[in-house]
This record gives C-alpha cells, sequence and structure tokens, in this order.
C-alpha cells in the first residue's frame, strides 16, 4: 500500500509528465532530456571500478548495479516510447530492471550510457515531433503515459538515479573518499 504522501508524489509527478508532454515536441523536450543524462554522466566521472562495486550496505546498490539499471531501464523506454509515437502498444515489461551485479568495467558503463543519450537525441529525428497522446503504456507508480510522457519519464528516471549514485559517493567508508 502506497502513502498518502508518496501517492501524491506519484501524482504530481504523473500531472507533470502529461501536462508537459502534451504541451512540447520531442525536440523542445530534448534539453531537459540532454542535460539530466549529461549530469549523469558526470556524476559516473572518475568512479574507479572498486569504488563503483562498493556498496554502503546489503541492501544498498552499488554504483555499477545503478548504472546497469538505468541503461537497461533506458533501453527498454527508448522501445515504448517509439512503439507509442508509432501507434503501437509499448511493452512496458523492461522499465524496471531488476537489481543486477556486471562485470562490465565502470569505463564500458559511462560509454554505453554516453551512447545510449545519443541514441535518444537520434531517436526523436525518427518520430512524429507531436504523436498522439494514445496509445499510452502503463508505468506502475504513474499510471498510463503518452510517449512524450515516457520520454520525460526517462528524464527524471536519470536525474532520481544521479542522486542515488551521489548518496553512495558520499557513504561513509566509499573507496577514495578523503576522511577530514
Amino acid at each position: 500500500m502506497t502513502s498518502p504522501e508518496v501517492q501524491a508524489e506519484y501524482d504530481r509527478m504523473y500531472a507533470y509528465y502529461q501536462a508537459q508532454g502534451e504541451r512540447y515536441s520531442f525536440a523542445e523536450l530534448w534539453p531537459r532530456a540532454t542535460q539530466a543524462r549529461l549530469e549523469l554522466l558526470n556524476a559516473l566521472q572518475e568512479v574507479s571500478d572498486e569504488a563503483a562495486g562498493w556498496s554502503p550496505g546489503s541492501d544498498d546498490w552499488s554504483i555499477k548495479e545503478v548504472a546497469l539499471h538505468i541503461l537497461n531501464n533506458s533501453r527498454s523506454t527508448r522501445g515504448v516510447v517509439r512503439a507509442l509515437a508509432a501507434g503501437r502498444p509499448g511493452d512496458t515489461s523492461g522499465i524496471e530492471p531488476p537489481r543486477q551485479t556486471t562485470t562490465a568495467s565502470m569505463d564500458q558503463l559511462r560509454a554505453e550510457l554516453r551512447d545510449d543519450g545519443i541514441e535518444w537525441a537520434a531517436a526523436i529525428l525518427e518520430l512524429p515531433p507531436r504523436p498522439p497522446l494514445t496509445p499510452t503504456a502503463r508505468h506502475s507508480m504513474f499510471g498510463e503515459l503518452h510517449a512524450r510522457a515516457w520520454y520525460l519519464f526517462q528524464r527524471t528516471h536519470d536525474l532520481d538515479h544521479k542522486g542515488q549514485i551521489e548518496q553512495v559517493k558520499t557513504a561513509a567508508g566509499y573507496p577514495g573518499r578523503e576522511v577530514r
């Protein structure tokens, strides 16, 4: 069961996604989405493989786990956006990828996230600038979202997980962090 406070936040985000997505074309939304990805990439700069594999606790995700989650989610979300913009149903089964470990290096993950951001930018060139607001696809927290609302979702997803990465980097015991 969702608390009233959390539900109010979900409702606020739903209204944001819907209203902004209805108002703006993909090209007009692109700077916000790109800025979020750049901020995410900046948060990952100079994170070593050792630091990226470290976790503050057994229930906390490592930076590598977060980076892989973002990458997998981003690829799935792009597929949903493409399908909805083409008037087809969107498959949301990969939108909330589970916690997963990886042997990929941080250099590889950074490169894949960068390349994924470039693919997002290129994807809007093949989409109608303002696709119809139907069909929609269901997000587990925010409800039915149209193509441009899903596009904005990826922006906030990147920013939310950037915050998670920053929390890991400031946690006690984070490798390489200076003790003062």
